[in-house]
This record gives C-alpha cells, structure tokens and sequence, in this order.
C-alpha cells in the first residue's frame, strides 16, 4: 500500500509532500523473534545537550535519507507490488503482482527497525565507537589526539558534536559514504522540538510550535465560553483530584466530550509529551490523567483551565549553561548556604496524605545538569506512607532510582568519577538509614554523584 506523509520545516511551514510504498502491518503474523531496537528518549536528548554545553561544542545534526530502506534484511520475506502500479511505473511492470523476495527493508515491516539499527550499530562499531550499556543509542568515541565524539540516535534522525572539527569532518566523511545522508549543520529541531544554541554556548530547549499546536487543536473549537483574562496557574486553586466526580459510565463522559467539543484522552496524551520540556504542568498531568477513562464535568474544566494557561504561557523551556556559575540553580543554591559547585543535583519533595481516595502522597523530583532539568516526575509511590516523613523518604527513593540512571549513564561515559561497587552500595545504604532521621516537611536533596556520596541539607 501507499502512504503520503506531509513534511513540515521547524518554522511550521511545508518542506515537502511524500509518497511511501509501505508494507501491510497487518499481513505480518507468527513474528517470533525479537524486534526491539533502542531509541533516544527525552531524558537522553537532555543529557546530551547538557553535556555539549559542557564541553562548549556544537551539536550537529544529520537526516538518514529512506534510512530503512537502506538496512539489509536478514529474514526470508517476501512481499507483492499491487498490479495496478505497473500503469503506474511501467518500466517496473514485470515485478507488480508478482512476489518479491526483500534484499532491503521496507517502511511497515516490522523489523524494519531493527534491521536499521543493527547496520549503524556495525558500522559504528567498525568505526571504533563504543556504545552506552545504560542508553543504548548512543555512541561515543575517543581519539589518540584527545578529542572526542558522541552520537545520539533516534531512527533516521542522529545528533552529535565533537571536540575536535577535523575528526567531525572525517566522521561524516566515512558516514556519507557508507549511507545515503543530509548533512544538516547545527542542530535546531529533533523530535518536534526546537534547539537554540547561544553564541555563550548555552542551548535552550523548547516545545514552543508544538503547544501552540494544542492550543489551537483543542482550546480553538472548545465548546464553552472564551475567557481572556491570563491565567497563571495550571489548575484552579479549589480543584482537587478525585474519583468521586467522574462520570458514572464511559457513555456519561462520551457525552461530555461531545459536550465540551474535547477529546480528553487524545488532549491528555499530547500534554504528556509537551510536558517533557514543560516541568510547571508536571503535576495536572499527571493528575488529570488518571481519569482519562471516565471524565466527569470537573476534570473537562480542569482540562480547559491548564489548556488557557499553556495559552498564556507558552513559551516556556529548559535551559543549559556553559558556564553553570551562571545559571539561576547556581545562585538558588549559594543564597541558601547548601553545595553549589555540583554540575549532577536532584531535588525530591513529597505531600502527606494528599489524594482523597487512596491516601497516597504526591511527590515530585527534579534532576538538573549543567544547571538545566535533565528528568523531573510527579508520582504517587507506594506503600502509603503513615507519616510525613516516610512520605519523603519513599520519593527521596523513587527519585535516587531516577539519579542513579543518569549517574550510570555518565560514568558509562566517563564524564564523573566512577564508584566502586563497595562506595555505590554503602552511598544506598547511607540514604536508607539516615534520611527518615533528618527529614522535615521541607528538605532539599544534593545528592553528590561525582564522589559516591549523598549529602543530605535542610532548605530554609
């Protein structure tokens, strides 16, 4: 079957118009084998931004043109051309309605993915690049003369930046030859989200198009009326989340949406991705989320409400400093008196008893680099916590899992010290008998990674 596929430029406006012979999904049954293959996640996009200001290099970007269409297929698979192509393409006619057997994959094949990402990952390793064992898309490499490459992956689409320009040339040099690419200078746009590099090498993330595009998806044709006034929040100050107001069937809310001219789930989904960049809605999503299934009249208003703030306030992002003495994390910290000269800091907090129908407690962590936020997360762990304190030592764990994932990802690469095994095991064990012992209902977390330790300081 065919596919169009409308291509738009960063800007918003149109690049080009596709069309794609692509393989039936359906038809592929009995599919045994494994077909994960690793792609960049947002917490990885971050990280190497961050790293990139860092170091103070560029990061560039490049397009794999067809990339699936490139990868060598190791199955027998067989596929047929509708007939009514060879009208179409008739120098190709002896090959419609005729089956095929497949040398290169396919759009819509369902390893097609894997095939891909097992051809870039020989060719890189050929190269010499060594692979993350935490993020397995990417790459870095190590030259004789000191300088260095890493390379993140997303399909089609790589990042990279180096420390040295002539191993950059060299390595695109032996990329191009290997693959059909488009060399695409700085990188300003990955994963429907915009990249501004400074001239200070600063570089600022943001998902500014991508909410304007929700706003004018959903909030444009709500079926209530328009208020004008901003809206500075992201809930109203009186909502409070609970499973008492939603609707008493999934018909009830059907007629809502309907109602309301808003398809919750789909809305909630794509607040979910924005949200990636966009740690002040954090915490409505999440709460708004858990009642996608039967919305009541209480959580469409509360919806529309977090709708009209992103309105007013869209263009927020993240923002990571080459010099980390300069960034608003660096200052926040030095006023309160707590360590201020570490590049890795993660922050938890957590409520008591705050959700009306489980007694769960709502926590929340961020995780800064470069003094921008790598990894946040509004969560209700479990078990339900009997004090306030237990409270904040169940996040202060959910969030040193979050740390050690990024801490491990960074001595992966040998950007922090490594920890030996005995430090790594006695840094958790420090967290587990000392933090019930000092935490309040207010406490930051500077969790020091680059010695394998954890200091624990009271806010003010």
């Amino acid at each position: 079957m065919d596919l169009n596929v409308v291509k738009l430029r960063s800007d918003g406006t149109l690049d080009k118009l596709k069309n794609r012979l692509v393989v039936r999904g359906d038809l592929q049954k009995n599919i045994e084998e494994d077909k994960w293959s690793p792609t960049a996640s947002f917490r990885a996009l971050k990280m190497f931004l961050a790293h990139a200001a860092r170091l103070k290099v560029r990061v560039r970007q490049l397009d794999f043109v067809g990339a699936f269409l490139q990868a060598k297929v190791c199955n027998r698979i067989f596929v047929i051309i509708p007939s009514y192509y060879a009208s179409i393409f008739p120098e190709f006619k002896q090959y419609c309605g005729t089956p095929l057997r497949l040398l290169k994959a396919m759009y819509g094949m369902t390893l097609s993915g894997k095939f891909w990402y097992q051809d870039l990952l020989e060719f890189l390793v050929s190269l010499g690049f060594m692979q993350s064992t935490v993020i397995r898309c990417l790459f870095y490499q190590r030259y004789p003369d000191g300088s260095v490459i890493f390379i993140l992956n997303y399909v089609d689409d790589m990042l990279y930046s180096g420390t040295s320009d002539q191993t950059l040339m060299a390595f695109e040099l032996k990329l191009s030859e290997r693959f059909n690419l488009e060399l695409k200078g700085q990188a300003h746009w990955y994963l429907a989200t915009r990249i501004t590099q400074l001239a200070s090498y600063d570089i600022i993330l943001d998902q500014t198009r991508y909410c304007k595009a929700i706003i004018k998806k959903y909030l444009d044709s709500v079926g209530c009326k328009n208020i004008t006034r901003k809206h500075t929040i992201p809930l109203p100050t009186d909502f409070v989340a609970t499973s008492e107001d939603c609707s008493k069937s999934e018909e009830v809310a059907a007629e809502l949406g309907e109602e309301f001219k808003l398809d919750y789930a789909s809305c909630i989904g794509s607040l979910i991705y924005l949200s990636q960049t966009r740690t002040d809605i954090i915490f409505a999503v999440n709460k708004l989320a858990r009642y996608m299934r039967k919305p009541g009249k209480i959580h469409f208003e509360a919806l529309i409400h977090l709708l009209r703030y992103l309105r007013d306030n869209n263009d927020y992002g993240v923002r990571f400093f080459a010099d980390y003495s300069s960034s608003p994390l660096y200052h926040h910290l030095k006023s309160h008196e707590l360590p201020f000269d570490k590049l890795l800091v993660c922050m938890s907090d957590s409520s008591w008893n705050d959700d009306v129908d489980t007694g769960r407690s709502t926590g929340c962590f961020l995780i800064f680099y470069m003094g921008g936020l790598i990894d946040h997360s509004s969560n209700m762990p479990e078990p339900v916590a009997l004090s306030s304190a237990e409270a904040e030592y169940n996040q202060a764990c959910v969030a040193t899992m979050a740390l050690m994932h990024v801490s491990m990802a960074l001595n992966n690469l040998n950007l922090l010290m490594r920890m030996n095994r005995d430090t790594k095991y006695l840094s958790f064990l420090i967290v587990a008998v000392l933090l019930p012992l000092v935490v309040r209902s207010k406490i930051l977390s500077i969790l020091d990674i680059s010695c394998g330790a954890f200091t624990l300081s009271e806010a003010c």
